[in-house]
């Protein structure tokens, strides 16, 4: 496919959704004109936007799985070797979880799995978001439900360069959806001081064995760890999991998307593309997961 027949698909989509919103828009104005009744605009409105969402789906996953085979595929192809990539799949649940040092909420999604190695590190990575289901009851009785986001952004798994027997997590301050499990542990954790004080005042640091933490988290680490957060935009989570590192990035944003409203350039796309690729392989490249010099074999 074409990047012209892409942006096609686009337009198609575009003009499905604006041509719905102008005719809701102009019944509700009909409506409250002849019944004098304001309500009834709102009403016709949000109706009218929800019929549209639901009529236009197949336009828009159409241009979406265009876009993401013509510009983020070929992209990330530049990249990643042994590359998978699925937009509409995600990352299992049971990653995440089996770390035992995330609030899984109560719904979990996520989409645009990418499964591939970077200067031969093994790298999964996926869009997650995780929401709690939150219930309020008024004074009549009547219960309300909502949905309220605890965690929105990137999870990313790597190869990690030295081998460890024990968990360590390090929490960026303000995450705010981490935990630790020490249900039904045998090892449980405790909370680590590390020697470097301004790490201390930005990170939260659990470990399994208090040694291993200073044999993983050296000085250089927590440097570059810091220079990690000063560069990107988002509060971190990093957790050494059986001898993998599991990173995750609450930033509140969907990576490798593209607007319907909004017309393709191709420079700006694919930059903005890079941008998106390069959150992943920064974290190889500034904590320098493929040295193995000091690889230590338990």
């Amino acid at each position: 496919m074409t990047i012209e027949e892409v942006e096609l698909l686009r337009k198609k989509a575009k003009k499905n959704a604006l041509i719905g919103i102008f005719s809701s828009i102009g019944l509700a104005v009909l409506v409250s004109l002849i019944t004098k009744g304001p309500f009834l605009f709102f009403f016709i409105i949000i109706i009218g936007i929800v019929i549209t969402s639901i009529v236009n789906k197949k336009p828009t996953r159409e241009f979406t799985m265009a876009f993401k085979e013509v510009f983020v595929k070929k992209s990330l192809e530049t990249v990643f070797t042994d590359l998978v990539y699925e937009p509409e799949k995600g990352l299992n649940s049971a990653i995440i979880a089996n770390t035992r040092m995330m609030n899984m909420g109560d719904r979990y999604t996520s989409n645009d799995f990418i499964s591939g190695r970077y200067k031969n590190i093994n790298i999964i990575q996926a869009d997650v978001h995780i929401e709690e289901e939150h219930q309020t009851t008024d004074s009549d009785g009547h219960t309300t439900t909502t949905w309220v986001t605890i965690f929105r952004g990137r999870w990313m798994v790597f190869d990690f360069n030295k081998t460890f027997k024990a968990n360590i997590q390090v929490s960026q301050k303000g995450f705010g959806n981490s935990r630790i499990s020490n249900w039904g542990a045998q090892v449980k954790y405790k909370k680590v001081m590390m020697e470097d004080q301004a790490f201390n005042n930005n990170f939260r640091t659990y470990a399994q064995d208090e040694h291993e933490a200073f044999y993983i988290l050296t000085p250089s680490l927590m440097e570059k760890i810091k220079n990690l957060t000063n560069n990107i935009s988002g509060k971190l989570l990093f957790c050494f999991v059986d001898n993998k590192l599991h990173i995750g990035l609450q930033n509140g944003k969907d990576s490798f998307e593209h607007s319907i409203y909004k017309q393709i350039d191709e420079e700006k796309v694919t930059n903005e593309i890079q941008k998106d690729i390069k959150l992943i392989t920064n974290f190889v490249d500034e904590l320098s997961l493929d040295n193995t010099l000091f690889r230590r074999e338990v």
